[in-house]
């Protein structure tokens, strides 16, 4: 069995045991991010995302070329056992929105700090899955944008739907609010390592320009690549909301962007989100 199919494996028998009980709390998870092929598995995908370098410079050719991938990945390995690794301060860079004046902010981890998260995606992801529900469309596994507009489609054809209202949360990843996500985090996970490595990606503070900002207990960096999961596990209570609430519509949503959609002859409602 090669790395990839080992990680599968992993990945499955954690989404097994996460179906068996939807409140169960994972201990012992902390140790499974050091796995050779966990790394591995982490290197491969941020590689083929590729990406600038944080504030420390090191691009990947750099540490293909100069360090090698099985020298960096000893090194990540053995700060995570000796649980001496800690995150350096996100870079932030600014780029235009599409057909709009103003610019957003968008977060640049060092590419260590986005290989370890992306092995904690690995591991915590099949966790949460499985209480995801069928209207989050953005950032899961085998889903995506043109999905969630085919479902749109379908029900407006099929269901006799004549109104849709679209919905942004405005600036929805630099405004989450830290204690609350953490403490949504921690109804599944229960491992004390896990949870200050995440809190730690999350308060490391920002470098825009050469100044340090430090945290204020708000938001998860543009950018990073665990912030989509955590914004998923934030939001998961807003759709849990609005199943529970038998409000005469049904909810579509990709990430930050929500469409409810409603039957009706009357004016359009305003669409509401409470976290």
């Amino acid at each position: 069995m090669n790395m990839v199919n080992n990680v599968q494996a992993l990945q499955d028998k954690l989404s097994h045991a996460a179906k068996q009980s939807l409140d169960r709390r994972f201990g012992a998870l902390y140790d499974k991010l050091y796995r050779r092929d966990v790394l591995r598995e982490a290197w491969e995908r941020i590689r083929a995302n590729k990406g600038a370098p944080g504030i420390d410079e090191q691009s990947f050719e750099y540490i293909e070329e100069m360090i090698g991938i099985e020298a960096f990945l000893d090194e990540i390995e053995q700060e995570l056992r000796s649980k001496t690794y800690r995150p350096l301060p996100v870079k932030r860079c600014w780029i235009e929105k599409p057909g709009k004046p103003e610019k957003r902010p968008l977060g640049i981890p060092v590419i260590k700090d986005r290989l370890i998260q992306m092995a904690a995606k690995l591991v915590m992801e099949p966790i949460f899955e499985t209480n995801f529900l069928p209207c989050s469309y953005g950032f899961r596994p085998e889903r995506d944008a043109p999905m969630a507009i085919r479902e749109i489609q379908r029900i407006i054809t099929f269901q006799g739907r004549t109104v849709v209202v679209d919905a942004d949360i405005r600036s929805y990843f630099d405004r989450i609010p830290q204690k609350p996500l953490m403490n949504l985090v921690k109804r599944r996970i229960s491992d004390p390592r896990m949870i200050k490595l995440i809190k730690g990606w999350l308060e490391v503070g920002v470098m825009d320009g050469g100044v340090t900002i430090e945290p204020d207990g708000l938001g998860t960096p543009q950018g990073s690549v665990i912030s989509p999961l955590l914004a998923n596990i934030y939001l998961h209570a807003f759709d849990k909301m609005w199943q529970q609430s038998k409000l005469p519509g049904t909810l579509i949503r990709y990430a930050d962007d929500c469409v409810p959609r409603r039957c009706t002859r009357g004016r359009s409602p305003p669409c509401s989100y409470a976290a």
